[in-house]
This record gives C-alpha cells, structure tokens and sequence, in this order.
C-alpha cells in the first residue's frame, strides 16, 4: 500500500508536464529549427549527377569496393547462420526429448 501513494504522484506528474513540454514545443521560435539555408536561393542539387554503377570512368567503383559485383557476403553469411540456427534448434529438441521425456517413455 506505500507504493500506490508514490505511483499516484508519478502518474499525475507525467500528466501535467506533458502538456506543458507540449505548450512550450509550440511556442518555440521557429527560426531556431532552420539547419541549413541556401544563400544563392538555387534550388537545383548540390554536387555532381551520379554516374552508373558499372560505368568504368565511375570514381565510386574504386573508392567504395565495388569493383567485382560478385556474390556478396551477406549472402554465403545467411546459409552459413540458418544452418547453424537449424543445428542449434535440433540440439535443442534433442535435449528436450532426451532430458524431459526421458528415452523409457515415461514423461
């Protein structure tokens, strides 16, 4: 029963600084939210257009390892981990039938 007072308060708290934290989101000056303005008023993007992939003057192909699109790791790693889940959950269901049904039939 000492813990219901405290609890009661909490509750209250949370439910009168909430509004508040709201109230004062909206009065917020919104020049403060600005991150980042354009001065020359452009509105075009910024940088160069990006070239293909596989395009051989493509500096990215160099710079980021993508010279060979051969079959990624993530791919060989995904048959590697559910062969390993599928053990794990075998162990499992052997340890159960072993351990907890016992190999005599009685449960």
């Amino acid at each position: 029963m000492r813990r219901l007072p405290a609890l009661v308060v909490m509750v209250a708290l949370v439910f009168t600084l909430l509004p508040l934290t709201a109230a004062a989101a909206e009065t917020a000056d919104d020049a403060s939210m600005i991150l980042a303005v354009e001065e020359d008023g452009d509105d075009g993007p910024v940088g160069p257009n990006p070239a293909a992939r596989l395009d051989e003057d493509n500096a990215a192909t160099t710079l980021s390892g993508y010279e060979s699109p051969d079959v990624p790791f993530t791919w060989g790693a995904a048959w590697i981990l559910s062969f390993a889940g599928l053990a794990g959950l075998a162990l499992m269901v052997g340890f159960y039938m072993l351990v907890v049904r016992r190999p005599d039939g009685s449960s």
